[in-house]
């Protein structure tokens, strides 16, 4: 989807626990996870923060990722650098996303969508420095409070925004899972996803994309598609994969 884009569907808002398999070993998890990661706090030279976050949407520097996985696509260094939290990421069955997030303070991200209706996003709190109304996430109009070691699920398809005006850094794990109805699908499901990826990050650089007809949009679109499609299953960074 592209920013343009207004979701339609009938996704609720927020999920609970219920609705995902995966979340309770994470709650349980957390605090391995937070440790691993502390060093966040000490030394941000040993951070891989490269993002593909569109820079319009925070300040520069306040929003800092760490990558796993993106739509399956697996980040090596970030694997070897912190292998406990990897170990925890791959006990969990269609796991498609996963990053370590850091929000800068009395920072903004601004209202944006997801790539894709077909997962279930949560955040698990690693580091927390405060609550409503100093902190937190809404999507499309209902906040929330994060809270340490618990895990938020939303739809990210719906237009979201996240801020911290506290005078702490903000850390969650971010993470996607497919939700069931789409999981025999879920390798074409991130080959597009991956594919709105590239096309949003050509036309920030050379906006041509969007001015072309819808008809080689979609071409454009469906040829990275493919080329994604393809090269997922070939680099074996997946485990749940067959």
């Amino acid at each position: 989807m592209n920013e343009e884009d207004v979701y339609t569907g009938n996704s609720k808002y927020f999920f609970t626990k219920d609705d995902i398999e995966g979340v309770d070993i994470l709650e349980q998890e957390w605090r391995t996870i937070f440790e691993e990661f502390s060093n966040v706090f000490e030394d941000e030279g040993t951070l891989n923060c490269a993002s593909p976050n569109p820079p319009y949407l925070s300040a520069p520097n306040v929003w800092k990722n760490v990558y796993f996985y993106n739509f399956m696509w697996k980040y090596h260094k970030n694997v070897q650098q912190y292998p406990k939290t990897y170990k925890i990421l791959k006990k969990i069955s269609f796991l498609t996303f996963a990053e370590v997030t850091i929000l800068e303070p009395n920072s903004d991200i601004l209202p944006h969508i997801g790539e894709t209706n077909t997962t279930i996003r949560g955040h698990l709190g690693l580091s927390i420095p405060g609550k409503l109304p100093e902190a937190g996430i809404e999507v499309n109009g209902e906040a929330r409070s994060w809270e340490d070691g618990k895990v938020i699920l939303f739809s990210d398809a719906h237009r979201h925004r996240v801020w911290n005006h506290t005078s702490n850094r903000r850390m969650v794990l971010v993470f996607d899972i497919i939700k069931k109805e789409y999981q025999n699908k879920a390798l074409w499901y991130c080959a597009q996803s991956l594919s709105t990826l590239v096309v949003k990050g050509i036309d920030s650089r050379i906006p041509i994309i969007k001015k072309l007809p819808k008809l080689m949009q979609w071409g454009f679109h469906y040829f990275f598609s493919a080329c994604w499609y393809i090269y997922l299953p070939l680099q074996r960074r997946v485990t749940w994969l067959p």
